[in-house]
């Protein structure tokens, strides 16, 4: 009996000190997740402090651990203005492109009493009430109009765009193009024009003939591109449709991508009758594929295939190490084979190098005074939290 007491004594006494062990586990635990405060940390954030981070490979348990620096100006770097405590850029609205043979922009900025302020060329303009994305818009179309052109045409006369609607007239019964006071035509069909920013140019696809008379009133049949320099370049013959019409950016030449129904074939043509068969998929494939065609009236694309390569007049020009989903972040020099492709911190040669430039925003590749750079910004954060926005350069 007295063998038993102890037994039983000596079980509670083991059940005790476990059960103090795990409660003071417990306890432990407890304390750290409410004094640990997590940092919380953004790309956007990061952007507009002008912090990066850096690995630092001494720490003690051998993982590595982000330390975050700031960003100092350097020798290719210019201060071009400076955002308040409280301002924050609106990455969405924002523009660079080439005016007057320099690098010139347009930064949309809001403050905590949500006031918006317009920043072009180191003028500030503002408070507003709300944003003035309008008038930096009007600055885009009359720098490049292509950026908000759509390349889809019409098939059919429910979904024409307004530039199409406005200069097609009948007169007579018959189809036409009236702009600037001459008429061009006639046409069967007008499937879509595009006018240049100073609206005295424009370029159209049209179609004049095909098998039958309805077929060519619904836009099937001869494909032709016209402008008004007496320009008519056939881009598909017979039962042809078409797909998809773009301008280049100096709005020199046009690019007509049509397809075959009779034997199921996508081809791009220029105004300068170099050509290119495609694919459906790049038809019909969203965002996985581009086309466009140059001021040299060569016809550029990545195939939604294989997005690594670029193309002009179907010949392979380059491939990049990444698959290029950006297309605004594609840059394409009067040379392709030079061309570059900036994603998540890198920038990618079509000669197959690449180069960091991490903590950038709005990268573009400009060419003044026939010297090829990359432009971008960099923000630097001040002692006072104010942040200087800087731009930079990098030739190639």
């Amino acid at each position: 009996m007295k063998k038993l007491l102890i037994l039983f004594c000596t079980i509670l006494f083991f059940n005790a000190k476990v059960d103090a062990q795990l409660f003071k586990k417990l306890k432990d635990k407890a304390e750290k997740a409410i004094t640990s405060k997590p940092e919380k940390k953004t790309e956007s954030n990061e952007k507009e402090s002008g912090i990066e981070d850096k690995v630092n490979n001494n720490d003690d348990n051998n993982n590595a651990k982000k330390q975050r620096t700031v960003w100092e100006p350097t020798a290719n770097c210019k201060k071009v203005f400076t955002l308040a405590e409280d301002e924050k850029l609106l990455y969405d609205e924002t523009k660079v492109f080439t005016k007057d043979n320099k690098a010139s922009y347009g930064f949309v900025i809001v403050n905590k009493r949500y006031e918006y302020f317009l920043i072009e060329d180191n003028v500030r303009t503002g408070p507003f009430k709300e944003s003035p994305l309008k008038s930096m818009k009007a600055a885009e179309e009359d720098e490049d109009s292509n950026d908000n052109d759509d390349d889809k045409v019409s098939n059919g006369n429910d979904n024409k765009d307004a530039v199409t609607l406005q200069y097609s007239k009948t007169i007579g019964g018959k189809l036409f193009i009236v702009f600037n006071g001459k008429n061009f035509g006639p046409y069967d069909y007008i499937s879509k024009i595009i006018t240049s920013p100073d609206k005295k140019k424009f370029f159209a696809m049209v179609t004049s003939g095909a098998d039958n008379a309805m077929m060519a009133k619904m836009g099937m049949g001869n494909i032709f591109m016209v402008n008004e320099q007496g320009l008519k370049q056939k881009a598909g013959a017979g039962m042809s449709m078409g797909m998809k019409f773009k301008v280049s950016p100096g709005f020199k030449h046009c690019v007509g991508t049509v397809m075959d129904q009779k034997d199921q074939k996508v081809f791009s043509v220029t105004s300068t009758g170099k050509r290119e068969e495609s694919s459906m998929t790049d038809i019909y494939a969203g965002n996985g594929g581009f086309s466009m065609v140059s001021d040299a009236g060569d016809i550029i694309s990545v195939p939604a295939q294989s997005p690594t390569q670029l193309m002009v007049n179907g010949e392979e020009a380059a491939v990049f190490k990444v698959p290029i989903k950006n297309i605004e972040r594609l840059f394409i020099l009067p040379d392709p084979k030079k061309s570059v492709y900036y994603s998540k911190g890198k920038l990618y040669k079509a000669d197959g190098t690449e180069e960091t430039l991490t903590g950038i925003i709005f990268p573009k590749v400009l060419t003044i005074n026939n010297v090829t750079s990359i432009y971008y910004y960099k923000i630097h954060l001040n002692e006072n939290n104010t942040k200087d926005v800087y731009l930079c350069t990098k030739a190639f």
